[in-house]
């Protein structure tokens, strides 16, 4: 059984230092992977909390781009794993002066040495950005058992959407036949026409192997080097993993998949979605560090806010979520809207329902409008104040509530 699996000599290196540049104004001062997921999250904790219920020991996280939050987050929710070295933040202009890390497989190749002095056998690689809960024993279980130098987890997707990954062509015996990053036209899964195989961006790999194709200069990134090479070679496996897994590297996505596990003012603890949940941060949770005033999804009524006592004033959201430290006053209207960390939007305003309108002041991308404190700055600076305040009362959206 998995269970069984021995990781001892199975290391992990977590990537945690992408900018995310389709999450716009949100990743100006963060990366990605330490932006807040509900109410008490950042994106990060579903890679530690997947490390930790999965048993492995030793880890680095490789940061780059803006990580003050991020380690900042780390110490305080994952700091004793720090203290008992089974967690090194390695920092890319501290490893590598002058230049970072210049892609994700030369993050392997600049800790080179360290993973030797672990006495690394196999290396786990995960990106710290995408919201998913895996039992990596069950991959490294499936690449002992392929005999692959590397293997990928990879999982159906509409062929729609496939040209958005790097999209696997099985092969006999597991092994992978062709590998196509983000392709034109992408191939489906032989006997499912409607469904490509996507990575997930996941993988197990032997590290003399990997550390042998390193050697190459041009090996600079996993999906278009390091995977490639391997599938060259006829060294590479897919396993195929079925489960809840996005990437929430757009407005769209990290709206849609805050919305699955928040639909409501405390902590969701049985989300929308089936066998995934939170990852358990219960000693982190009794303290609130991101003052979080309300965190709605769906459309729902809610009063006081702001701190007033008036019960018959309400605002009504659809679809949209606050982060951390935002605030709506009474008579806000919000569809599909992410309202950005501290961000306070006065009383009567109404965003997502006037894209010519909102298009002045805000962000909108996709099917979303972000709302920053910067943003609103500049529209009260510049937009005549307006004297009518919309008071709702309630009942008066009762006829249009649905669930999320």
């Amino acid at each position: 059984m998995f269970e069984d699996v021995d990781l001892s000599g199975t290391m992990a290196v977590v990537l945690a230092g992408g900018q995310g540049s389709r999450l716009h104004e949100l990743t100006q001062r963060d990366c990605k992977p330490a932006l807040p997921f509900t109410r008490f999250h950042r994106i990060v904790d579903f890679a530690m909390a997947g490390l930790q219920r999965s048993g492995v020991g030793r880890t680095i996280l490789a940061t780059q781009y803006c990580p003050a939050n991020l380690n900042s987050h780390i110490m305080s929710t994952w700091g004793q794993s720090v203290a008992d070295g089974k967690l090194m933040l390695r920092h890319g202009p501290d490893v590598a002066p002058g230049q970072g890390y210049r892609g994700t497989a030369d993050v392997l190749r600049a800790n080179a040495a360290l993973l030797d002095e672990m006495g690394a056998r196999e290396i786990l690689i995960l990106a710290a950005d995408h919201v998913y809960s895996m039992d990596y024993r069950h991959l490294v279980a499936s690449h002992r058992q392929s005999g692959a130098a590397v293997t990928l987890a990879a999982m159906p997707v509409p062929i729609a959407d496939a040209g958005r990954f790097g999209i696997v062509t099985p092969g006999p015996d597991g092994r992978i036949a062709r590998f196509a990053e983000k392709p034109a036209i992408p191939e489906s899964i032989p006997g499912e026409p409607e469904l490509s195989l996507a990575s997930l961006g996941i993988y197990v790999a032997d590290w003399p192997w990997l550390k042998a194709a390193l050697q190459d200069p041009q090996q600079q990134d996993f999906g278009m080097d390091v995977i490639p090479h391997a599938v060259a070679q006829g060294d590479a496996a897919a396993f195929r993993w079925s489960g809840y897994w996005r990437d929430v590297g757009t407005l769209d996505a990290l709206r849609e998949s805050w919305l699955d596990f928040d639909t409501g003012p405390t902590p969701c603890r049985r989300p929308l979605v089936p066998g995934m949940s939170l990852p358990d941060l219960d000693h982190f949770l009794a303290r609130d560090r991101f003052r979080a005033r309300v965190t709605m999804g769906g459309l729902k009524l809610m009063s006081p806010l702001l701190g007033s006592a008036d019960t018959v004033r309400w605002a009504a959201l659809d679809r949209s979520i606050l982060m951390p430290g935002a605030q709506i006053g009474p008579g806000v209207r919000l569809t599909n809207v992410i309202v950005g960390p501290g961000a306070i939007i006065a009383d009567g305003i109404q965003i997502g329902e006037d894209p010519d309108e909102d298009r002045r002041w805000f962000r909108i991308a996709g099917d979303t409008t972000l709302v920053t404190v910067a943003m609103l700055a500049r529209r009260g600076a510049l937009r005549p104040r307006s004297h009518s305040i919309l008071a709702l009362k309630p009942g008066l959206f009762r006829s249009r509530m649905r669930t999320s």
